[in-house]
């Protein structure tokens, strides 16, 4: 009896082991995404093999050195802005002093073309003349993207840039960045601050556009997140970055409204507002979670 009860032992023993070394989880491909809490701003960074990543920096005033300082990132392969409103990029002097100072390295930073900015007669002209100089003086490579534009940080992902054009002629919200990350199974849009009119004109473009997880355009503003558009993306898990008692009511609550009807699961709104940080963790071709 005692030998039969040695054998069982080791035989389950064999079946954990085989259990824990060859699933879906031994030594996988993983992002790690998490929407900092800038307040009423706008910063993702994103964390895979060998390369960190922002999507938007947050406010001047938002922190964003220490909170990278704290995470132990040394260096960018990308910083990536959507457009060149403060609460966006106002953190792009910090990033530019912190590579002087050789707190980190950043490869380059992203940005789409503004027909306003280019005539330089506007004050949000000024502050990006002025922080293309700052990236300049540090060393950074600057670059314009458009839609059709891949960036090959994150691997096996696909980054894909989906608006705007390289032809557009739009401005300020409306000339944001849309970003997506795709593992063909699930996928991440960024959607900076685009507002409804521009969600269509991406829709025409993307008819079977699809995203798991969204970033909420603008803040979880009325004037972004369509019906058609949250009918369309059918996202399983919705983050919204604004400040705490914000001035703007944001997110509004008509947005909040229509995410209880398109969510299956309303507890997947996320909100620096209410949550502070949040972090989740992204494994290839099998499925992203909060951490």
């Amino acid at each position: 009896m005692k030998t039969v009860l040695n054998m069982l032992k080791i035989l389950v023993l064999g079946l954990q082991t085989i259990a824990c070394s060859s699933g879906p989880y031994e030594n996988p491909d993983k992002l790690h995404i998490e929407m900092l809490d800038v307040g009423q701003g706008l910063s993702f960074l994103i964390r895979g093999k060998g390369c960190d990543f922002l999507y938007d920096t947050g406010t001047k005033n938002s922190g964003i050195d220490t909170m990278l300082q704290n995470r132990g990132v040394k260096s960018l392969c990308s910083v990536v802005l959507s457009h060149w409103h403060d609460d966006h990029v106002g953190g792009i002097p910090t990033l530019a002093k912190m590579v002087k100072n050789g707190e980190i390295r950043i490869k380059r930073v992203l940005f789409a073309r503004d027909i306003p900015l280019e005539i330089g007669t506007s004050g949000t002209s000024r502050f990006r003349d002025s922080c293309l100089t700052l990236l300049g003086q540090a060393g950074i490579e600057t670059k314009i993207i458009s839609r059709g534009d891949t960036i090959a940080d994150f691997l096996p992902w696909t980054t894909r840039i989906l608006f705007p054009t390289e032809d557009y002629s739009l401005t300020e919200n409306n000339a944001s960045v849309v970003m997506r990350i795709s593992d063909s199974q699930n996928s991440f849009l960024f959607m900076g601050d685009l507002e409804a009119k521009q969600e269509k004109n991406l829709l025409e473009m993307e008819p079977l556009l699809e995203a798991f997880a969204l970033q909420m355009g603008h803040h979880g503003s009325k004037t972004s997140s369509s019906w058609d558009f949250l009918a369309q993306v059918q996202p399983k898990m919705t983050f919204i970055s604004d400040g705490k008692n914000n001035s703007y009511g944001h997110p509004h609550p008509e947005t909040l409204a229509k995410l209880r009807i398109i969510l299956p699961d309303t507890t997947q709104i996320y909100r620096t507002d209410i949550e502070g940080n949040v972090r989740i963790e992204w494994v290839h071709k099998v499925g992203m979670w909060r951490e």
